[in-house]
């Protein structure tokens, strides 16, 4: 009996696990899948075990946890929003979505380089092999669909590949931005394999995901995740430090500059989003130091100006992240959470720089990934707040990366 229970145990007590089911759940909630009968019970299943898993952290795991810089800002920001949710906002709703928070930021972002740094390549490559095989059906089955003009009808929803509808995604947003992140972790695969059939087979999934990408092209923010990959390359193997800082510079820059461009010019090109975040500005100038909270935004920003055309507020909130975190917990919150990606991105660059050949370009484009991500949110609203399968990826492979960058046991 003792046996079945540390059995048991090992198994809830197991992370890897956790994020492997959570990321396959977050892919339902933007396929066809979703309409599976039982997917919103595994949903609450998850949910309970990260909450298990949360209890099990407080109890013994934090001993195995090293603290490293990057955690204070990260640290800071969690218990600035707890205060803003029970003494400002004071909803329920806004604490479950604090919860999710926690469980992503204890529980799939996983920082241990106490284990064995060949078990955690191994985990990561599990999960890289099941995302990319995913992408793969979810693609293939997409581009069926466009190319013999198939559509499918569950529950008045149409699945087809036409329009803004994404194939066997819920939109061709979803669907590019997916693909996007599978070329990327093909590029990894192909480098950590071995096998020429696989070293195929990975080379054959990119050129699929490129032709979804090519007919899904209403997701234009995806192309963001492949900029970034040589973007990254030639950030990682240039140290001159002139060159980084422009590499840094140029982004922030062209941030601030695509304001002074015309206004109707940005909102084509942002595809309206540009309304959004003026409405957004607005509230964040009437709430600066705890914003509005998660559940009430849509509602203050509706109400903000005079203007109807706010699209995919109702839907995709506020469609870039660091709007969105100024506008539900205020400025302080959104200039940790900066804090956070700018400390923990400068680790990631010194631990590469310390790398050689092989190793050294595995990790840059795992790194590239991370930096897609994070440019790709300027356009969207999915690093925090929500359990999505853009965030369960970032947050993964970042605890990874850290893992397996500072990580000295090898044997």
């Amino acid at each position: 009996m003792k046996e079945i229970i540390k059995n048991v145990y090992e198994y809830v007590d197991n992370k890897f696990y956790f994020k492997l089911l959570y990321l396959f759940i977050t892919l339902t909630y933007v396929t066809i899948l979703k309409y599976i009968p039982g997917t919103n019970i595994v949903k609450n299943i998850v949910f309970a075990w990260g909450m298990l898993l949360l209890l099990l952290l407080i109890i013994e795991d934090y001993k195995r946890r090293k603290i490293y810089k990057f955690d204070i800002p990260l640290g800071i920001f969690m218990i600035l929003t707890l205060i803003f949710n029970l003494f400002v906002y004071r909803d329920m709703d806004n604490i479950k979505v604090w919860m999710v928070n926690l469980i992503v930021f204890t529980i799939i972002f996983t920082v241990d380089v106490f284990r064995n740094k060949k078990e955690l390549i191994k985990e990561m490559n599990t999960i890289s092999c099941f995302y990319v095989v995913f992408m793969l059906l979810a693609s293939g089955a997409s581009l069926i669909m466009y190319l013999f003009n198939m559509k499918l009808t569950i529950k008045n929803v149409v699945f087809e590949l036409n329009g803004v509808n994404g194939g066997v995604f819920e939109n061709k947003n979803a669907l590019s931005i997916a693909a996007a992140l599978a070329i990327v972790l093909c590029i990894y695969l192909n480098y950590v394999t071995q096998s020429h059939r696989l070293k195929l087979f990975w080379l054959a999934n990119i050129v699929l995901q490129v032709a979804v990408m090519m007919v899904g092209s209403h997701g234009r923010s995806a192309d963001l995740i492949v900029i970034a990959v040589v973007y990254t390359f030639v950030f990682v193997y240039n140290k001159n430090k002139y060159l980084r800082t422009v590499l840094v510079l140029i982004p922030i820059l062209a941030c601030i500059g695509v304001w002074q461009v015309n206004k109707e010019n940005i909102r084509l090109y942002t595809s309206g989003r540009s309304n959004l975040w003026e409405s957004a500005a607005v509230v964040v100038e009437q709430h600066p130091l705890a914003g509005v909270g998660y559940n009430d935004m849509i509602g203050e920003v509706k109400a903000a100006r005079p203007i109807s055309d706010l699209p995919g507020l109702d839907v995709g909130r506020l469609h870039n992240i660091y709007v969105e975190t100024a506008t539900v917990n205020g400025i302080i919150s959104l200039l940790l959470f900066i804090s956070f990606l700018g400390i923990i991105l400068a680790f990631i660059v010194e631990q590469l720089d310390k790398l050689q050949r092989k190793e050294k370009i595995q990790m840059t484009t795992l790194t590239s990934l991370i930096v897609g991500i994070i440019a790709v949110n300027l356009f969207e609203s999915n690093l925090i707040n929500s359990a999505n399968f853009i965030s369960m990826i970032f947050w993964i492979y970042l605890g990874y990366l850290v893992s397996i960058l500072d990580n000295k046991n090898v044997e």
